[in-house]
């Protein structure tokens, strides 16, 4: 059985990868995934994965819930390594585990109220406790009064609270987010990461972030992990905000920090310009 290192006064990792590896064949034939990987996230840290498209980041995520079960390696969530679990005990430690996706992913024909106590009730949970928690997680993130409401009749940024909510209710110790304010407009994004920085303070919960986008990462993380070609390729401590002089990421946004996605092109003569798949392409929003 697999120990976490800790002392009494050290929690173990919120989550600890242990040279995770995931690779599968993309439409073209090309062979994309998570090569050989480690990171490890302390207990009540808001951590983000940033990088180009297709450089691992939300298989990565993925393979933190077994969603995507990796080819080798350990993935072990509070000190439990879950590639060990049979399917039963699987199912019982994600629900520990809340996940936030792109698109919401909410029940058009549920009522908001319905779509939050979801998890619990596939869970089995009392039906009173279900209801104590959906109206707790409704207060919490300001859509009290949208109870009886379906999803349709929500904002974007209203849709996404609600699946925060969702996530919210069982009560997880990580949060995964898969791209959560890709589809917003700003000001709702900084609404989000607002409501996502109140959980972490008030319930403790640590946070998985994926995203290419800068600021986003910068205004919420406290750590930074930049993936390129399936790998960490750096890991930074941002939490004051500020990228650090010298680093890969800074280098990257001095270059390219001013100049929009579509109208950047790869620095010619630089020695990580070959591919044209350069992170800042995608993420100069700083």
């Amino acid at each position: 059985m697999s120990q976490t290192a800790s002392s009494p006064l050290s929690p173990p990792p919120a989550i600890e990868l242990r040279g995770v590896s995931r690779r599968f064949a993309d439409p073209g034939g090309r062979l994309v995934g998570v090569l050989p990987t480690s990171l490890s996230i302390p207990t009540g840290e808001i951590h983000g994965i940033i990088g180009f498209s297709g450089a691992g980041k939300s298989t990565l995520l993925r393979i933190v819930n077994l969603l995507e079960r990796p080819d080798a390696g350990e993935v072990i969530v509070h000190g439990q390594d879950l590639t060990r679990l049979s399917a039963a005990g699987l199912r019982r430690a994600r629900h520990r585990i809340g996940m936030i996706f792109q698109h919401f992913n909410l029940l058009h024909n549920q009522t908001v109220a319905d779509n939050v106590a979801l998890p619990m009730r596939i869970a089995g949970e009392n039906p009173a406790r279900i209801r104590e928690r959906v109206k707790a997680c409704l207060d919490f993130v300001g859509l009290a009064e949208k109870a009886d409401v379906y999803p349709g009749r929500l904002s974007g940024g209203q849709k996404q609270r609600v699946a925060i909510a969702r996530a919210l209710a069982p009560e997880p110790h990580v949060l995964l987010a898969d791209e959560p304010t890709s589809a917003l407009d700003p000001r709702t994004t900084l609404d989000l990461l607002g409501v996502l920085a109140d959980a972490n303070r008030q319930f403790g919960v640590s946070i998985l972030l994926v995203s290419h986008e800068m600021e986003v990462i910068r205004r919420l993380c406290h750590r930074v992990s930049v993936m390129e070609g399936g790998r960490i390729v750096e890991q930074l401590d941002i939490a004051d905000g500020r990228i650090p002089e010298g680093s890969r990421l800074a280098r990257w946004l001095s270059d390219f920090g001013a100049v929009g996605p579509a109208a950047s092109p790869s620095p010619a003569g630089r020695p990580d310009a070959g591919t044209g798949h350069h992170f800042a392409l995608e993420a100069a929003h700083a």
